[in-house]
């Protein structure tokens, strides 16, 4: 081999990059025990005390040296350590998305044109993320109204600046404009998302922007979901806003009332500033004429339910008056005055959305003055044990506008009052400070003094009373807030208001517990699948065996220091993809070996045998190597989360196995020539074996009919259980929320029973998942819903649903969500990541080959690899005792398959040309085929044979998460060898024989 010492050179450099990205790790993981036997030692009996003293030793640690030699920081460090996945250190993985259209319809500033309304609304309905939403829109309107101009809905709202034409600018000109605005505002939303996750103090969060206005969000260790739901939803739109007094927000009530439950006489109440039906002011509360506020209809006690006429009359109450019979007045002296505050009173939290719809009526609306907003507070408070939400009436300016808008605050920050009770302080800009100062003027000279409500995000915050002038721009919003809210406020408005809402479409949370198990799982199986695969090749090649086990070490320090410098994630899937490359990395070798083998036996030297079997099988490497890595990179550039982790590791494995398995192991073995020794290539097992593999002369061609038979009635069941029984999707492809929980002494079917009670007009499934007390929880429950805490609102149903089985909050080990676009959008990557591979196949066949039966015969045996085990999924579904679910990691097996069938296929292909080659003259070609195949029997069982047992390790000891995910892989490459020799090759065969070629 020429180039020794450059080859050599490369492999010392390659391994010292490797271990100088891995010395991070080292160093990082020896601070971080250090700061656990600390903190064990300190607090022995405390968990809670241990993790904090844990998290303040680490922060004190951050720009201390702790790199020997080199200075770096423990932060510094950090950043380069090796990443480890959510699914194996714990976390919250979200994507967000970017509400498009309602940057559009914010910049059409409340049109009446009739026709782009309709096209809006039919955009919005048909909008899934799979497009741009202006093309969409563009495409709707000028269906709608083929001669149509839009420019005069968005003209003189920065479109004036925009365009040369101005006025007379084409539909064309201006969607491009709302296109270049709404991508502006997704960037702007990036940022703004990024600015606040740094501030969150997570170590080495991930934030990337996706296509179609997503963001994906990913962040290590979070044991709090709902804080980060809350975090990255909120649109920190902050605005400043009076408020009517209490006593008039609920005669604004009472109109409501009658309104919504049909009471034809409306008793009129006056301007909203008038001053002649105030109750009387005493001692700054306020008392009704007669002395109670509300008559005795409204306030009959819960203690004297049980008397039976009182019980009737309080049926009478709330049938008349539904709506203030639901409220809780905020009143003092046992309700003969109103309280002095802002609230008109409470409601309980699950009467929040009926109150939402009642003041959306038509007829309510046209009523009321048009100044006047109901809203929410933000935050429950206790009454007997309820949680119950405060209602207030807000008063708007001109245009329904707030008094102050939040854009001029420049700082925000958690401060202690002096209750010493946590708040957060605002510093206004000058011009918001000018405006400030006149409306807490106006608001204190008011008498009573008046209340200025602090509204986030359509929530009241707080609405303080104010008691004087405040010059100098400052404001406090109060709330009672724990630390990590108070500075979570801070920081969001800090960061700044999104510029269009962004909800949650997908998300996944992994608990540390469940993520320590999967990190066993994947380094029992890793070592396991090692051990095995190196114990083999020493047993069947000897001391070349031995070569080939250092080339496969050097290759996973290679692997894993890439890994490292691309500060790319170790998944779980990702270990399975390392534990496959083992299997699948000695295969280069097996090749070579078997090559070198075949040329001693023809009675070569050994120094010759070498030489003309490492370049005779080159050719096959080369091409094996190619096809897989085109399904990898497809997986890698289509899949997202885990299967991306899974195809990143793939890939590099097979870059990094070519350079350890061609030239690493030629370096040791030329280094053996050059001493005058024969490196062995068999053992007293293998040369038997060896010799009776090479007796073997099976008539694959002959029998290939038979064959057909098989496949086919295989293919055909399948078929027709996929169209009676079907298979069973993740929610990764119909959406849905999908939860690991801990159950102890209960069965599927009961918790089923007690889910499906609660989870109204739900697809609710039940699995057991792993060991005993697990299962799998999928529901389609509230999927569909885009508020905030949607989330919160489904694990509180679950933990509520299956509360007398005492489950808590902390018996959920993992949760995820796909939203419905999201899951829309893994449909048609999936079918898009198989296509392609597909004819990326056909293609590269096509063009090594030069021969379309070549292609056809390979593109039937993907497809023969595919539908079978598409089939075996769907018959054994139900049947074995692990789930079987058609889900992202399922596609990426199959994809997998389709790499490693072809590279079967692919070898034997090559040998085929070679044979084919060399008896040109051979009337009956069959033959001279079905030698080749013979010829490459021993390779083809040997490679399946170690890639098989990995697989099996893997599937053994991988952990629950990766049962199914396997066992494509194990049906796949069982077929997979089976087709490219009993399938490919005959259909090659037959082609020929038909066209004569």
């Amino acid at each position: 081999m020429n180039n020794k010492g450059f080859i050599q050179f490369i492999t010392v450099l390659l391994l010292l990059a490797s271990a100088y990205q891995l010395s991070f790790t080292f160093v990082t993981n020896s601070v971080e025990k250090s700061a656990a036997s600390e903190a064990a030692s300190m607090y022995p009996n405390s968990t809670v005390q241990k993790d904090s003293f844990e998290h303040r030793y680490l922060d004190s640690m951050s720009q201390e040296k702790v790199f020997p030699g080199l200075g770096f920081t423990y932060q510094e460090c950090k950043e380069n350590e090796l990443n480890l996945g959510l699914d194996l250190q714990g976390g919250m993985n979200v994507t967000l998305e970017v509400e498009t259209p309602a940057v559009i319809k914010a910049m059409a500033n409340n049109t009446t044109d009739q026709a782009f309304l309709a096209a809006f609304e039919k955009s919005k309905k048909e909008y899934l993320g799979q497009q741009n939403f202006v093309d969409l829109l563009a495409k709707n309107y000028n269906a709608e109204n083929p001669d149509g101009k839009i420019v005069g809905i968005f003209y003189g709202k920065g479109l004036k600046a925009e365009l040369p034409n101005e006025y007379n600018s084409s539909n064309e000109e201006v969607f491009d404009y709302l296109k270049r605005e709404s991508e502006s505002a997704i960037s702007r939303a990036f940022e703004i998302i990024s600015t606040r996750i740094d501030k969150f103090g997570v170590a080495q969060p991930n934030v990337q922007r996706l296509d179609n206005g997503r963001i994906l969000v990913e962040l290590p260790g979070v044991d709090d979901p709902q804080r980060v739901r809350d975090l990255l939803q909120s649109s920190a739109k902050l605005e400043f806003w009076k408020v009517f007094p209490n006593y008039k927000g609920f005669e604004y009530l009472e109109q409501v009332n009658k309104i919504v439950y049909g009471v034809n006489q409306l008793n009129n109440i006056g301007d909203e500033d008038a001053q002649d039906d105030k109750p009387q002011v005493e001692d700054d509360t306020t008392k009704s004429k007669d002395g109670d506020l509300f008559g005795d209809d409204l306030l009959v006690s819960n203690d004297s339910l049980g008397n039976d006429s009182v019980q009737k009359s309080r049926e009478e109450i709330q049938r008349e008056n539904p709506v203030l019979s639901k409220l809780v007045p905020n009143v003092a002296n046992e309700g003969k005055n109103w309280a002095q505050s802002a609230e008109i009173g409470y409601i309980d939290v699950n009467d929040v959305e009926d109150f939402k719809t009642y003041f959306a009526r038509k007829d309510v609306l046209a009523a009321l003055p048009s100044n006047l907003y109901f809203k929410f507070g933000f935050k429950p408070i206790k009454i007997e044990g309820k949680d119950f939400i405060a209602l207030y009436a807000l008063k708007s300016g001109r245009g329904g506008q707030p008094a102050l808008a939040g854009d001029v605050i420049t700082d925000a920050r958690p401060t202690r009052q002096d209750d010493l009770n946590l708040a957060v302080s605002m510093q206004m800009n000058q011009e918001g400070t000018s405006v400030w100062r006149r409306i807490t003027k106006e608001a204190s000279s008011s008498s009573p003094k008046e209340c200025i409500a602090v509204v986030l995000d359509d929530q009241v915050y707080s609405a303080p009373t104010v008691q004087g002038e405040i010059p100098n721009g400052s404001s406090v919003i109060t709330g009672n807030y724990e630390l990590d809210e108070a500075t979570d406020l801070a920081n969001i408005l800090k960061a700044g208001k999104l510029p269009a809402p962004a909800k949650i479409t997908g998300e996944t949370t992994v608990g540390p517990t469940l993520g320590a198990r999967a990190i066993n799982a994947g380094l029992i199986s890793l070592a396991v699948g090692f051990l095995l695969v190196i114990f083999f090749m020493i047993v069947y090649y000897g001391k070349a065996g031995l070569y080939a086990d250092i080339a496969l070490l050097v290759n996973l320090v290679f692997i894993i220091g890439v890994l490292a410098g691309l500060h790319a994630a170790l998944t779980l899937p990702g270990m399975a993809g390392l534990v496959l490359t083992i299997g699948m990395a000695v295969d280069a070798n097996v090749l070579i070996f078997e090559r070198i083998r075949e040329e001693l036996q023809a009675g070569k030297s050994f120094k010759m045998a070498i030489k003309d079997g490492y370049s005779g099988a080159y050719s096959s490497i080369i091409d094996a190597n190619i096809t897989t890595i085109i399904a990898g990179v497809i997986l890698w550039v289509l899949g997202k989360g885990p299967v991306m982790g899974f195809a990143v590791i793939l890939v590099i494995g097979i870059l990094s196995s070519l350079f350890t398995s061609i030239f690493l192991t030629r370096l040791l073995i030329d280094n053996d020539i050059k001493k005058g020794k024969e490196t062995s290539f068999y053992s007293s097992i293998s040369e038997k074996i060896g010799h009776r593999l090479n007796t073997i002369n099976w008539n694959f061609i002959g029998k290939r009919k038979t064959f057909y038979i098989i496949s086919s009635i295989l293919i055909i069941g399948g078929i027709a259980s996929l169209v009676t029984k079907g298979v069973s999707t993740g929610v990764d492809f119909k959406g849905g929320w999908s939860y690991v929980i801990n159950v102890e002494d209960v069965s599927t079917a009961q918790i089923k029973e007690a889910l499906t009670a609660k989870f109204t007009d739900a697809n609710t499934e039940v699995k057991t998942y792993g060991s005993a007390n697990q299962y799998k929880v999928t529901t389609s429950y509230m999927i569909d819903n885009k508020d905030a805490d949607a989330g919160a609102k489904v694990e509180s149903a679950l933990v509520s649903a299956l509360g007398s089985y005492n489950v808590k909050g902390g018996d959920i080990l993992s949760s995820s969500k796909v939203g419905p676009t999201i899951a829309k959008d893994i449909t048609v990557r999936s079918t898009w990541a198989i296509a392609l591979a597909i004819i990326g196949m056909f293609l590269y066949i096509l063009v090594r080959f030069r021969n379309v039966g070549f292609s056809l015969g390979a593109t039937t045996a993907i497809f023969h690899d595919v539908l079978v085990v598409f089939s075996l999924y769907s018959i054994l579904w139900g049947i074995l005792p692990f789930e079987l679910s058609i889900d992202q990691a399922f596609i990426a097996a199959i994809l997998t398959v389709v790499g490693y069938s072809i590279n079967d296929t692919v070898v034997v292909f090559d040998r085929v040309r070679e044979f084919l080659g060399q008896n040109r003259r051979e009337s009956d070609q069959s033959q001279v085929i079905n030698k080749a195949i013979n010829s490459t029997l021993s390779r083809t069982l040997i490679t399946s044979l170690t890639t098989l047992l990995v697989i099996l390790i893997l599937f053994v000891f991988g952990g629950e998460g990766l049962k199914g995910f396997t066992f494509a892989l194990l049906v796949g490459v069982a077929v997979g060898t089976y087709s490219s020799v009993c399938v490919a090759t005959p259909i090659v065969v037959d082609f020929m024989k038909r066209f004569k070629k």
